[in-house]
């Protein structure tokens, strides 16, 4: 009785999973599965039938952003990653990825914009979803080299004086720098 009782309780406090919550994750966990499988199509549809039970789903919009950049549907990529920019202005991996895009739209100047406020939004707010500063580092050293003015070849240099003793990133940095930009973006994306 004590058991029963005790999984009544648990179960009160924590609550069951609606039927929409379930279908929710099911519906996420396909898409995942979809797009790790380069059935990018699929986990689209995946995401526009959450979309359909949960509007407000979190992320929904740079998901799908992401996907139709991988299905080489930039019009529609730039479409979802605005809606999601919309929601969420300050997120500097939504305008990295918006700079990705414009980029491959051609959008140069744009891009640039983009990118710098990537930068920009990640100073104010540590959002990436680095493991470790290194990452973050190189992650940044790629972008101010597509973005590549006068500024951004300056925080190249500071970057590059930060981890001079580090002799794994001393190659990355040269790597990075005898690449195009077009063969850096893709190092993002």
């Amino acid at each position: 009785m004590r058991i029963v009782l005790g999984l009544v309780i648990f179960i009160s406090i924590f609550g069951c999973k609606s039927d929409t919550e379930n279908q929710v994750l099911e519906l996420s966990k396909k898409s995942q599965e979809f797009a790790s499988n380069e059935k990018f199509e699929e986990a689209i549809n995946a995401l526009n039938q959450i979309e359909k039970i949960e509007p407000n789903y979190k992320y929904l919009h740079s998901r799908k952003a992401g996907l139709f950049l991988y299905a080489d549907k930039l019009i529609e990529a730039k479409a979802e990653i605005n809606k999601e920019l919309k929601n969420d202005s300050l997120n500097a991996e939504f305008w990295m990825l918006k700079g990705v895009i414009t980029r491959k739209l051609n959008e140069i100047e744009y891009s640039n914009l983009c990118l710098k406020k990537s930068l920009k939004f990640n100073k104010l707010s540590n959002n990436y979803s680095f493991k470790t500063e290194n990452d973050l580092d190189q992650m940044k050293f790629i972008l101010l080299h597509i973005v590549n003015d006068a500024e951004s070849k300056t925080k190249k240099e500071q970057l590059k004086s930060k981890w001079r003793l580090d002799y794994k990133l001393s190659d990355f940095f040269r790597d990075i720098e005898s690449e195009t930009p077009e063969k850096a973006l893709e190092m993002l994306y």
